[in-house]
């Protein structure tokens, strides 16, 4: 869904003005002066162009050339990385890695809860789940969740109770996954063998070492609670179904408050 990002530029810069802002004229930015004009080095700019983050730019015989797009969608990226958004949450807000399935499904129900369900619309804000661009407008982060929680209309689940849901289980286990995230971090770096004093290694050695122990966390730990989960189901669904068993929740959208009681 195109956004600010991704308008074509409404004026360029006069011929003469002087200064960084005058670096473009009707040929454009090469990418060093794109890389001077937005703080971002060559490097990296054709890092987000290989990622699809950022469009391909015009070429005139060998010389590439960006425009005031580039500029506005680099300052986006920029501006969601200080947000701690990592470029895979960046991709899917800017519609640049989107799952094929329910990608306007997902736009179309986000619209709704932002405009009938402020309160649920932040708590999945809060969770990174969705977010917000710096030009306001809300984007998708992870469409797996949302994807998944709306399967359970399966069960007989409406969308807005099953994001609900979604968001009470974020809630619940925010302590347990950050136990976890620490014990299994520690154990990992102690079973490691010559880990190096982190005093001693460079900033861009404990960036890529950072990266790689986050990766590794997310893959094993998501792998170990679906196989907890699946062999706790088995027999706890069935004795669930069979004691009847249910709670109910009542949500206040305006303060976000909730109730809760139990029948049996």
């Amino acid at each position: 869904m195109p956004g600010t990002t991704q308008r074509i530029a409404q004026s360029i810069e006069p011929r003469g003005a002087t200064g960084l802002a005058g670096i473009e004229t009707d040929r454009g930015y090469t990418v060093e002066e794109l890389s001077r004009k937005v703080g971002m080095s060559p490097r990296n700019i054709r890092a987000h162009q290989a990622r699809k983050l950022l469009p391909p730019p015009v070429r005139r015989g060998r010389v590439a050339y960006y425009d005031e797009s580039h500029v506005r969608r680099l300052e986006t990226i920029k501006g969601l990385q200080r947000q701690g958004f990592n470029l895979v949450s960046i991709e899917a807000m800017l519609g640049t890695h989107r799952s094929d399935r329910g990608g306007t499904t997902l736009e179309l129900l986000i619209g709704r809860v932002e405009s009938d369900h402020p309160a649920l619309l932040y708590a999945l804000t809060r969770h990174g789940v969705v977010g917000r661009t710096d030009d306001g407008v809300v984007r998708v982060v992870r469409p797996r969740a949302l994807l998944s929680a709306l399967d359970l209309h399966r069960i007989g689940l409406s969308p807005i109770a099953a994001l609900r849901l979604l968001s009470e289980l974020l809630d619940s286990t925010q302590c347990t996954a950050q136990h976890l995230v620490e014990a299994a971090g520690a154990r990992l770096l102690a079973l490691r063998p010559g880990a190096v004093d982190g005093a001693r290694r460079s900033g861009d050695t404990l960036g890529a070492d950072s990266a790689a122990l986050t990766q590794g966390l997310v893959n094993v730990l998501s792998e170990v609670l679906r196989i907890s989960v699946e062999n706790r189901a088995r027999t706890a669904v069935p004795q669930l179904l069979a004691d009847g068993d249910t709670s109910e929740f009542e949500f206040d959208d305006d303060n976000g408050t909730r109730e809760i009681s139990t029948s049996h």
